[in-house]
């Protein structure tokens, strides 16, 4: 019920809110400062999020270098247009960093899920060593790719539309930014459940025992399915487009 109401909030902070304030409030606010101001909640949520987890591991890491590295994209822009451009070249960056991480046969991926099943109880060192073995390497190499892809997609289509409709482009920045995080977050989803069943019969993992756990280790059901597509679509969201 929890990650319903997260994935909830997600989607209204980093999808609906930013919409329509962008329509309602553009003309009384201008062009520029709308964009900025229809990013701040998300940004506010993301660091509260961040703040509760309590855990500086590597997603929490990438959660807030995005949220940081956004925020003064935007405020250095000067101007709608050149924000919309600089999305598109700081999606060009993240592209190159996933295409390098799984060229280094280090896919970022790969450290997510360690963190999500560390957060699930399992221990993180011998998790790790398993992640690494060849029958599950190559999911983290196929689902990095497809990171790569998204990016690609969302490059080649935002500077079509910056081109074609220029500041009138953000309504379209919004929609394919979010329609693309929701389909790469089912594709994480998946290749998650294919990752934890492959490092299941590879050998049973240790778990960890918490003298006052945070929260209940859960089974890999329904449930968790939904937690981690939640997880996975903040993670995207507060990515700096």
């Amino acid at each position: 019920m929890r990650s319903t109401l997260m994935l909830i909030v997600d989607f209204v902070l980093f999808f609906i809110f930013p919409l329509v304030f962008w329509e309602l409030c553009r003309d009384m606010a201008g062009d520029y400062p709308a964009m900025i101001l229809s990013t701040l909640p998300g940004i506010l949520y993301s660091l509260y999020r961040f703040n509760e987890s309590g855990k500086l591991n590597y997603t929490g890491v990438c959660v807030v270098l995005n949220l940081v590295t956004g925020l003064l994209v935007d405020l250095l822009s000067g101007s709608a247009l050149q924000l919309l451009w600089n999305n598109v070249f700081y999606s060009a960056s993240l592209l190159l960093i996933y295409f390098v991480s799984m060229a280094a046969r280090k896919p970022l991926y790969l450290y997510f899920t360690l963190d999500l099943m560390a957060l699930r109880g399992y221990d993180r060192k011998t998790t790790k060593a398993l992640l690494f073995e060849k029958k599950t390497f190559k999911l983290f190499q196929l689902i990095t790719l497809i990171y790569c892809v998204n990016e690609l997609i969302y490059i080649v289509c935002l500077s079509r539309w910056i081109m074609k409709y220029g500041v009138e482009a953000y309504r379209f920045d919004i929609l394919l930014d979010k329609s693309l995080n929701i389909m790469l977050s089912g594709a994480s989803v998946a290749v998650f459940f294919f990752i934890h069943q492959a490092v299941n019969e590879i050998t049973p993992v240790k778990k960890i025992t918490y003298t006052k756990p945070r929260r209940k280790l859960i089974s890999f059901t329904s449930y968790w399915t939904s937690f981690h597509f939640e997880r996975t679509f903040f993670y995207f969201s507060t990515h700096k487009r």
